[in-house]
């Protein structure tokens, strides 16, 4: 629906971020609720929404996200209207918050409202200087109102503060301390920022509750103490779980979580369903986390009266903006919450801790951020993995506009880097975990390269495309020395990202970014020439897979 006409949606359970109401329709004009109730409220004119079978939630709002470009449509088509950016540089920030701006004046695809920290506060080389650096840093007391105000100008709407000293994975490295954090908690409120902490283990929740902050960006990885669940419930502050964290790691199927769940996994475009089959692949330490202790957190923490938000934590490794919140209302549900308490976590509880009062429940005068699901997710969270329409202020979103699109490619792209630069600095800083490594003839000529991966080491072309099956370093060694140079004659098996089915090809001339090829199939029109085709639009086998 891109007009700005009133539409009613029809026949339709409604939960409205607390509870299922009596009301079984919804009517919305100039991108608001208007009303509730039954057949009455249609008026004349109105276009008419079929939602039997189906059930009306608030816009879904992930809670604990950093973005990247783009991100803000690719969340919409997955019913988040509104994510919450939990530390970015301005760089990210401006260009899609401006996106967003022109979307609400119907210019562009939809895309869902954000909310941002901007730059965290973190200690100098902190936690999460690998990712971001450089940034600003907080030495000390002093430094805090100058940094709350600095954030300010760059449009946060709260402040987001980093205690971690590493000790969670065995790590040592600089922190804030408690004077510094309280430092900082009372320059944000006298702004009226609230204040989201980091955290990663029981003592550091402790710590941070102790200094005043809002909200906790983690449920702790140990398993807290009735005292430690007692002291941070007494402090008032709110809990964003972030139990997806653990979708990171493969099942011992080799399928990433986010991919072994058929309804999200289709709604997926081809090139995200890609970056999640690479990162199954990625070298990983051999025990993967199963995230017990923070289950228990939640759900302890929860019934000593501390509010839970639902948040994913993306883009780290596994998750993707908008399908990792579906996820996430899973864990929820099995750690211990009901269906209804999980849907409210994303939706009237996120609203609430983070002051935005024209969203997450369903009332009159509201936004109009919808998402209609079909079945009833009060009874099986699962059901919202099934949407049937989304709005942003009443505007509904067009999942096909973001699919292969510009914006899609260079999120992509933009994540591709960000995690080379991470990869680097854990590389600089362990020496000795296991790297790519080109594999050259004794004349120099690079014949491909050998890669970690989740399973052993992966023979690759030049190009990236795999040789083989994972094996041993010396087993891939062997497969580049013999097949590297060889493979490149022979036909290949091509899948563009934007069709339907694999097709023959014969590879004319291949560069690391690039390849130059001409199908096979003489009925086909093409370039005499053939035709170049970006590595990061097709799929190449040697080969022909089943599907």
């Amino acid at each position: 629906m891109v007009t700005h006409e009133p539409f009613t949606i029809i026949d339709v359970r409604v939960f409205d971020g607390h509870r299922v109401l009596d009301a079984d329709h919804l009517r919305v004009t100039d991108g608001r609720v208007d009303a509730l109730g039954d057949v009455a409220i249609i008026r004349p004119g109105d276009a008419l929404v079929d939602g039997r079978g189906g059930t009306l939630l608030p816009g879904l709002m992930d809670a604990h996200v950093h973005l990247l470009p783009g991100c803000t449509p690719l969340a919409a088509t997955f019913g988040v209207t509104t994510v919450i950016d939990q530390f970015s540089k301005p760089e990210v920030i401006v260009p899609e918050r401006d996106a967003v701006a022109a979307s609400e004046r119907w210019e562009g695809p939809v895309r869902a409202d954000l909310r941002t920290s901007s730059i965290g506060a973190t200690a100098p080389n902190g936690h999460p200087t690998m990712a971001y650096a450089p940034f600003p840093y907080v030495t000390g007391p002093a430094d805090a109102a100058p940094f709350v105000e600095a954030r300010l100008a760059e449009g946060a709407t709260h402040l987001k503060v980093i205690y971690d000293d590493g000790s969670g994975a065995m790590l040592d490295i600089p922190s804030l301390d408690a004077e510094t954090i309280r430092a900082l908690v009372q320059a944000a409120h006298l702004h009226g920022l609230p204040v989201v902490a980091h955290v990663s283990t029981s003592a550091g929740a402790v710590a941070v509750a102790r200094c005043g902050v809002d909200v906790l960006a983690h449920a702790p990885f140990d398993r807290m103490t009735d005292a430690e669940l007692a002291e941070v419930a007494r402090s008032g502050v709110a809990l964003i779980a972030t139990l997806s964290i653990i979708d990171g790691f493969p099942g011992s199927d080799g399928v990433m979580p986010l991919l072994a769940q058929p309804e999200l996994a289709a709604r997926l475009t081809p090139r995200w369903r890609r970056v999640l089959k690479a990162q199954s692949r990625r070298w990983m330490p051999p025990q993967a986390p199963d995230g017990a202790a923070a289950r228990y957190n939640t759900v302890a923490l929860m019934e000593s009266g501390v509010r839970v938000l639902a948040g994913t934590d993306t883009p780290n490794p596994g998750l993707v903006f908008g399908a990792s919140l579906h996820r996430e209302l899973q864990h929820l549900v099995r750690a211990g919450l009901r269906p209804a308490e999980a849907l409210t976590a994303a939706t009237a509880t996120t609203a609430e801790v983070f002051g935005l009062a024209d969203r997450g429940r369903l009332v009159a005068g509201s936004r109009a951020d919808l998402v209609l699901v079909d079945g009833d997710p009060t009874v099986d969270i699962t059901a919202t993995h099934s949407v049937r329409h989304t709005w942003v202020r009443g505007r509904r979103v067009a999942p096909e506009e973001y699919a292969g699109s510009e914006t899609e490619r260079h999120g992509i792209a933009w994540l591709r880097e960000s995690n080379s630069k991470i990869m680097s600095a854990i590389r600089r800083t362990w020496p000795g975990l296991p790297v790519p490594e080109e594999v050259t003839r004794d004349d120099g000529e690079v014949l491909g390269r050998v890669v970690p991966t989740a399973g052993g080491w992966q023979a690759e072309t030049t190009f990236g495309a795999p040789l083989g099956e994972v094996g041993t370093r010396e087993e891939a060694l062997e497969t580049v020395h013999t097949r590297g140079l060889a493979c490149l004659a022979e036909p290949w098996w091509v899948l563009p990202l934007d069709e339907a089915g694999w097709r023959e090809a014969r590879l004319l001339e291949v560069e690391p970014e690039r390849i130059r090829l001409r199908w096979t199939d003489p009925l086909t029109t093409q370039p005499p020439s053939g035709q170049w085709f970006a590595l990061t639009d097709i799929d190449l086998s040697l080969h022909r897979p089943d599907s």
